[in-house]
Parts: C-alpha cells; structure tokens; sequence
C-alpha cells in the first residue's frame, strides 16, 4: 500500500499546509509538541501533521485533519480489496473452466485473431506457452509436443479446433467490424466460435457431435464476462518464443 499511503499523506501536507505528515501504528503514541496535530481513527492508528511553527489556527487544521483522517478507512478498505482480488488471468480461466463444464466441452480457449497469441484457456497444457509470459497475462501458442511424451487429449483437439479458426477466411473481415460466429459440428475438431471485441474469437471445442443449444447459450452468457477480463489484461505486443514463430503485428488502420 505504499503509494496509496504516500497519495494519502501528500494531501494531508497539501491541504494543512502541513511540513510532514505520517501515520502512527495502533498503541503508538507521539509527543506532545504544539507544532504536531493528531488525529486517531478507529482501528487505532494515528495521523499526525507536522508543521514548522504552532499553527495559529489549530481548531481549524484540526477539524481539517479529522475529515481527511476519515478517508483513510476507505484507502485502507479499497487496497484490501484489490489485494483480495485474484489475478485477471486466474480470474479469466475460471470463466473459461466454468464454460467448459456448462457447455460439456473439451477445452475453451480466447485466440487473437491478428497474431499467433493465445489470451487464455480452460486447459492451457500443449496450448498455450509455459510458463506464460512473466510481464504479461498473455500466453503463445506452442508447437506440437516433440519429446516423444504422450499430450493430453484436450491438447490436441484444441490444436487442431484453433488452427480451423484461424483458416477462417472470416477472420480478415473482424477489424472491418465484422462479427464471427462458426459452428462445425463434425470432423476431427467440432467446435463453436464466437468473436468479440475486434480482434479476439472465443473458441469452445469438442471431441464429438456436441448440443449446439446448450453450448450457445452458454457461451452467450459467460461472453461479457469474459470480454471484460480480456480487455483489461494488460496490452503487450506478442513476444518471439522459441518454436512458436510468433511475429509483431500492426493493427490496420481505421478508414
């Protein structure tokens, strides 16, 4: 929390006109000096303004002080929530997981549909790059496994469901404004894509014939959540990963 506590005691300064201002820790107590101004909040920590000379209006800058002091609760309060918070790429494969269940299919992954970036999947394994990036949320897709090692099912139809997506002719309509929404119901890769946003298509793949119905509904009703946690994973243009012949890509320009 220290830069929302040095925002904090920046306004104490400001508004008091204060030389100092710190925050005293519960049974704490300062010393008594009349050019010090001490205010208590109820967990018991202290705030205290610090000035060069007695300020003349005391009652004043105290009262002053008590109302900025009443916002420190709330400082407090909203740091503890965003630290409560899990990770928007947890948080984003909880969705694609809860999808996955809801709509009885293998695997749900979020493709970029102008590079080779994959934003996320319910089973990431032989999907996605691992680790993932360590500066970004965002995950590469990786080549077939080479070591001989038996791949999980979920990873190959995955594969394969991904790369009929991104044969969409489809796809080079999305930045124009165009929507996607393609259904294969056979073959080795049976699948259900959706595309939001521009530039990302959410991709639901099976292993078999599957409810057309019961997977559309679904994926109707996680999509703005989804979209949400997407959109705010932080931007990074797609890094080269050693096998994945991932290439920096410009956005069109709008006409």
């Amino acid at each position: 929390m220290p830069a929302d506590l040095d925002r904090f005691l920046a306004l104490v300064r400001r508004e008091l006109g204060a030389d100092e201002a710190r925050v005293l820790e519960p049974g704490v107590e300062p010393a008594e000096d009349p050019r010090e101004l001490v205010c208590r909040i109820p967990d018991g920590r202290g705030v205290v303004a610090r000035f060069a000379e007695p300020p003349a209006d005391a009652d004043a800058k105290k009262r002053r002080l008590e109302m900025l002091a009443s916002t420190f609760d709330t400082v407090v309060d909203e740091v503890q929530a965003r630290r409560s918070r899990p990770p928007l790429a947890r948080s984003l494969r909880d969705e694609l997981l809860g999808l996955c269940m809801r709509a009885a299919a293998v695997n749900t992954v979020v493709i970029d549909a102008n590079s080779p970036v994959v934003w996320g999947a319910a089973y990431p394994e032989g999907v996605v790059a691992q680790p993932p990036l360590a500066s970004s949320s965002r995950m590469v897709e990786t080549p077939a496994n080479d070591a001989g090692e038996a791949e999980p099912h979920a990873a190959v139809v995955s594969r394969r469901a991904v790369q009929a997506v991104r044969a969409l002719p489809e796809l080079a309509a999305l930045p124009r404004g165009k929507h996607v929404r393609h259904v294969e119901r056979d073959g080795e890769a049976p699948l259900l894509a959706h595309s939001f946003a521009t530039i990302y298509v959410l991709v639901v793949v099976f292993d078999a014939p599957f409810d057309e119905l019961r997977a559309q509904r679904a994926l109707i009703e996680a999509l703005p959540r989804i979209e949400r946690l997407v959109l705010a994973l932080p931007p990074l243009d797609p890094q080269p990963h050693a096998g994945a012949g991932v290439l920096r890509m410009r956005r069109p320009r709008r006409r």
